[in-house]
């Protein structure tokens, strides 16, 4: 970054929203921070990466049905 700053390269259009989601794929930043680095709305950079074919949540199947039992579980309690 101090790199891209020092050339001024950071601020050529298109290069911080390049770079969020290059960093974002690659599992180097965060979702929200890729997102605060692009200087988009987080809502806005999900769909950006989702156009692009970039998984936004990275779990497995059984990931994910532990997670909805969970919920289930939760949603009984209430």
């Amino acid at each position: 970054m101090v790199g891209l700053k020092s050339a001024k390269i950071i601020g050529m259009p298109g290069v911080r929203k390049a770079l969020a989601t290059a960093l974002f794929k690659d599992g180097n930043l965060s979702l929200a921070r890729s997102a605060k680095l692009a200087d988009m709305p987080l809502a806005n950079f999900i769909a950006h990466v989702s156009r692009l074919g970039i998984p936004v949540i990275d779990q497995t199947a059984d990931e994910v049905e532990d997670d909805l039992d969970t919920l289930d579980q939760w949603l009984n309690q209430a």
